[in-house]
């Protein structure tokens, strides 16, 4: 599997990955659409038609019940390949359902970098849980707030 392969390479503590590698297997026995997810760790989302927008799932677990996917998403004006992708969000915690109405094609670019991610969602895991904020609607509206401060 792509995404497993590009999930190994990118730094996932190795017992991260293995409940990555466990939650993923999962989610392909749930849903037929959710062997999409687990093929590819790169989406593209709905964009305004100058730039291309994606996502990049970094991280599953199970959380209250539910299957979160943790993410982060990036933009990038379209022709510009030289340009660097622009960070939209360090970490959104997203549901399945969410998640599957957002995404469209695989993709090839990725963003390598981690560190922004790590920080944002090691905050999120320091959140009390009553507090912890899921995005429950497609990526694009849940980008909104976050631009909104």
């Amino acid at each position: 599997m792509i995404f497993l392969r590009r999930a190994a390479m990118s730094g996932f503590p190795s017992g991260l990955f293995s409940s990555v590698l466990s939650g993923l297997l999962l989610t392909v026995a749930f849903s037929t659409h959710a062997e999409t997810i687990n093929d590819y760790a790169l989406w593209n989302i709905k964009s305004d038609p100058s730039e291309t927008r994606w996502i990049q799932i970094r991280e599953f677990q199970r959380y209250r019940g539910e299957e979160i996917f943790h993410i982060d998403v990036y933009s990038r004006e379209n022709g510009d390949m030289q340009e660097l992708a622009m960070r939209l969000a360090d970490h959104i915690a997203i549901e399945k359902e969410a998640l599957l109405n957002s995404i469209g094609q695989p993709v090839e670019t990725g963003v390598p970098d981690r560190i922004a991610y790590d920080q944002a969602v090691t905050s999120w895991m320091k959140t009390p849980a009553s507090q912890r904020e899921v995005c429950r609607r497609p990526v694009q509206r849940c980008l909104d707030p976050l631009f909104a401060d």
